[in-house]
């Protein structure tokens, strides 16, 4: 089944600020995105425990995915629009409820897909 949007990425997607408080930037479309949709892949280095650890001592591990081979992602220094969708669970209670979740693709991409119509 394919699942993807036929479209470049940034045809579609922006950042702009957050909605929900205190967030930062959030991810945006410029489409509609239908449950079940690739809505962007995870770009990043692949980091080893010892470049994971300096990197949480400097407080620079906002954009950090645990994989499930224990690796870590990084997508702080890459062009990449999912790591901008922010998270409506965290600590702060918000009217806005997650249209999305981290999984992976058939090709075992790490990806954010919608979990109903965006």
């Amino acid at each position: 089944m394919d699942n993807t949007i036929d479209a470049k990425e940034e045809d579609y997607l922006y950042i702009q600020k957050s909605q929900i408080e205190n967030s930062g930037n959030g991810l945006f479309t410029a489409i509609e995105i239908y449950k079940g949709e690739i809505i962007s892949v995870f770009k990043g280095k692949i980091l080893t425990n010892i470049e994971a650890e300096a990197i949480v001592k400097l407080n620079n591990d906002k954009y950090f995915i645990n994989l499930l081979d224990g690796t870590i992602l990084d997508s702080n220094t890459m062009n990449c629009f999912a790591k901008y969708a922010n998270d409506s669970t965290g600590f702060i209670k918000s009217k806005y409820k997650n249209n999305s979740k981290i999984s992976l693709d058939e090709a075992e991409n790490v990806c954010l897909i919608a979990t109903k119509k965006i």
